[in-house]
């Protein structure tokens, strides 16, 4: 199993949704309103009256081979919205209950 983070531009929050039916994935914790910045590039997503935007963040835990697809259509919607940004990271899930 694999934990999956994504974090994105709330605007774009339909198309994150989609690539998830798609790829048949359910399960997930969605956090809305959060704030931040990238460290390389883009406007910061504040909230507030200087920079309004907010991004969503959700966390996935999924089968190492939904992984690939995964990070593939993220890597595609980028492209396709790259000034919104969305990013995604991984790590190993060593138990659950």
């Amino acid at each position: 199993m694999k934990a999956v983070f994504i974090t994105y531009n709330q605007v774009i929050t339909d198309k994150v949704d989609e690539i998830l039916d798609n790829l048949l994935i359910r399960g997930y914790t969605q956090w809305v309103g959060v704030k931040g910045r990238g460290s390389n590039q883009g406007n910061p997503h504040m909230g507030s009256h200087t920079w309004p935007a907010l991004n969503s963040a959700i966390l996935s835990i999924i089968d190492e081979e939904k992984v690939d697809p995964l990070l593939l259509k993220i890597d595609e919607l980028n492209k396709e919205v790259e000034q919104q940004g969305i990013r995604a990271f991984v790590w190993d899930v060593e138990k659950t209950v």
